[in-house]
């Protein structure tokens, strides 16, 4: 039996047979990913990073027709869609032609729902749910195939920074590993089939973020996989410490799921001895931006076909239609994200051709900090597949006063709204107290962006 980490079994499990149980899921996800499958994809796109200009470009069109195909044949939205259209995908003779296919928004996709999925699917199919930005939910299916076209790519990302196969790493992310309610003892748990430390982000506090360095540095991983805002953290201890990472191992560190700002690369670099690879991904899988040796980061041509839609101000949209997930196809799928493009004619010094990206403008939000030091990032989990929930934010007024404020569907049930009440207990631990606050509407900022997390706190003394 496979448990995750967010079971009641899990949680309650003496820390051996939770570091057996992590074990465990990661054999199943080795099967998930089919070991012949995945090796073939790795050997594929190892030799796809080198393409010219005009050979990712024939690489796309080859793969977006067959999968406007597939979607045209086996989806009843786009059967709709072409038939409106007018057009058969097998006609197609340029990537232009994908342009004729209007963009879907989030909220389409939610409105679209099983009519994106298609029918041909493999009995085996995972779902999901993402809250984004808004912590509106959002459904999206996957297959086998998927899993592996999206493993190797991270894989990808993983070497580029050093990693080999084997080599010890260290995971510090939002797996919720160590319980919430646990204090003392270790706040990691060693996963002997990864060959990974994995160290709980919720815990990560001025008291025992020296342990947490002692920890990695007796482990001396080669590569370390964290939140951009847990390993800053981390970075700016070893600052105020006046001292750097000891671990000589350790290769580079790979961040993702949040926006890498520029002081914390630096200050990441510069304490941890390494490179710092910024990776982005969409739980939708249309679009991969990743970070060379160089430092530069490169839009994944043999992922998926990446537009970039000018906003007149220096920045582009993103609209990306990916290879990968035939089970839930989506062309032209428009995120929430911008990035700053770079110069066109520039030619990266790592020798590969995908094109350039300057700075990814995701998401930047604040910290929520608990009475007992610690300090909570990400808390999308909280919000994932309550599908009534239309948009949500958490506002801290003091360390031990949250609000949830909620903008909701009329199926949102009060069972709905405990269930979100028991999760930020969860995260954020029995010190806080919580209020959930049922609103019409949720301001923007001056910008018009969306903040989910908003703090009442900002003393640098705090802070740190």
């Amino acid at each position: 039996m496979i448990v995750s980490c967010r079971s009641p079994l899990y949680q309650l499990a003496p820390v051996a047979l939770q570091e057996r149980l992590l074990s465990w899921q990661t054999r199943l996800r080795r099967w998930l990913t089919r070991p012949a499958a995945l090796a073939q994809t790795r050997n594929a796109i190892a030799d796809s990073q080198w393409l010219s200009r005009e050979g990712w470009q024939s690489l796309q069109f080859a793969a977006v027709r067959d999968l406007a195909l597939h979607a045209a044949r086996h989806t009843r939205y786009y059967q709709d869609v072409f038939a409106c259209l007018g057009t058969d995908p097998s006609a197609w003779t340029s990537l232009d032609d994908l342009s004729r296919v209007p963009a879907l928004s989030k909220d389409e996709v939610i409105s679209i729902g099983d009519g994106l999925l298609a029918r041909d699917g493999t009995w085996l199919r995972f779902q999901g749910s993402t809250s984004g930005t808004t912590g509106r939910a959002m459904r999206g299916w996957r297959d086998q195939a998927s899993v592996t076209f999206e493993q190797a790519f991270v894989d990808r990302q993983a070497e580029w920074a050093g990693y080999r196969p084997g080599d010890r790493r260290a995971w510090l992310r939002g797996d919720p590993i160590v319980p919430t309610r646990q204090q003392g003892g270790p706040l990691w748990r060693f996963n002997r089939a990864d060959n990974m430390l994995m160290l709980s982000s919720y815990h990560l506090s001025r008291y025992n973020g020296l342990a947490y360095l002692h920890a990695l540095e007796s482990f001396d991983p080669v590569l370390l996989q964290a939140y951009p805002s847990s390993v800053a953290y981390l970075a700016r201890l070893l600052e105020d410490e006046g001292r750097h990472y000891r671990g000589p191992a350790l290769r580079g560190i790979v961040t993702s799921s949040e926006t890498l700002g520029a002081d914390d690369r630096r200050v990441i670099a510069e304490r941890f001895g390494c490179p710092v690879f910024d990776w982005y991904g969409a739980f939708e899988r249309v679009a991969a931006i990743g970070t060379c040796e160089h430092g530069r980061y490169h839009v994944m041509e043999d992922y998926g076909v990446t537009e970039f839609e000018d906003n007149g101000d220096g920045t582009a949209n993103l609209i990306g239609t990916g290879f990968g997930n035939r089970s839930m196809p989506l062309l032209r799928y428009r995120s929430d994200d911008r990035v700053v493009l770079a110069d066109p004619d520039f030619q990266c010094g790592c020798g590969r051709s995908f094109r350039v990206v300057e700075r990814i403008l995701g998401r930047v939000d604040d910290v929520i900090r608990t009475p007992d030091g610690r300090h909570v990032v990400m808390l999308d989990w909280i919000f994932a597949g309550l599908f009534g929930l239309i948009e949500a934010q958490v506002v801290q007024e003091r360390l031990d006063l949250v609000r949830i404020r909620i903008v909701v569907a009329p199926e949102f049930s009060a069972q709905d709204e405990q269930h979100l009440l028991q999760r930020a207990r969860e995260r954020l631990g029995p010190q806080v107290t919580l209020r959930i606050e049922r609103v019409p509407a949720i301001e923007r900022t001056r910008n018009g962006k969306f903040r989910q997390i908003v703090s009442r706190i900002h003393s640098r003394q705090d802070i740190r």
